[in-house]
């Protein structure tokens, strides 16, 4: 996972920096943290997966810079850091994950590390690993134990497949069968002659 902080600030650069690393070092398996604090070219942008982003940037907008990132990543989680708190229902042209005003910084900071955790955790290899949910193709369940299968890789877990769905706890994804769920995301086509037969988009698998 690639957390990007854009930001000319170098002040909240490192503010934000050091709550990201507090509130993620024992939740996500493996990430980093890109800082970018000028020379805001297209080419920064088109990978990572979280976005800390100010909008009144001296060099570029940061909704334009939020347009750029969703069409090279239409899953990235952008999250607007400003002060310009009238900008709000602006930037909701790019649908933001979260707003973070700087004159409240602290407060919806929080928030926003909260709200970031909503990812499936459990114990892989005996390290602590979180998936995105978005992340999430589909789930198998053969005996006592649950493969999950997202974009890049898969994962056993040992679970029952009801724990699992409760664990999970999300409406897009669906149990279709009894050893089957998927994420209605990744769904193209659903043929009525094969109730649980799903096509799913060859793209970024």
């Amino acid at each position: 996972m690639l957390i990007k902080i854009v930001d000319d600030d170098q002040v909240f650069v490192k503010k934000i920096k050091d709550i990201v690393y507090d509130n993620f070092k024992d939740i996500f398996l493996d990430y980093s943290i890109e800082c970018i604090t000028s020379n805001f070219e297209a080419q920064y942008f088109e990978k990572g997966d979280i976005f800390f982003l100010d909008i009144d940037l001296k060099e570029k907008n940061g909704i334009k810079i939020a347009e750029e990132i969703r069409e090279n990543n239409s899953n990235a989680i952008i999250i607007f850091v400003s002060a310009m708190n009238d900008m709000i229902f602006d930037s909701l042209i790019v649908q933001p994950f979260y707003f973070i005003r700087k004159d409240n910084f602290d407060r919806d900071m929080k928030i926003a590390c909260t709200l970031i955790q909503k990812y499936i955790t459990f114990d892989f290899n005996g390290k602590k690993t979180a998936i995105q949910l978005s992340d999430i193709i589909y789930l198998e369940s053969f005996l006592h134990e649950i493969t999950i299968h997202t974009s890049s890789n898969f994962y056993k877990y040992s679970s029952t497949f009801n724990k699992m769905m409760s664990l999970i706890n999300s409406t897009n994804i669906v149990r279709i069968h009894k050893s089957y769920a998927v994420n209605l995301f990744w769904v193209k086509e659903i043929y009525k002659e094969k109730p649980f037969y799903i096509n799913v988009p060859a793209r970024e698998i």
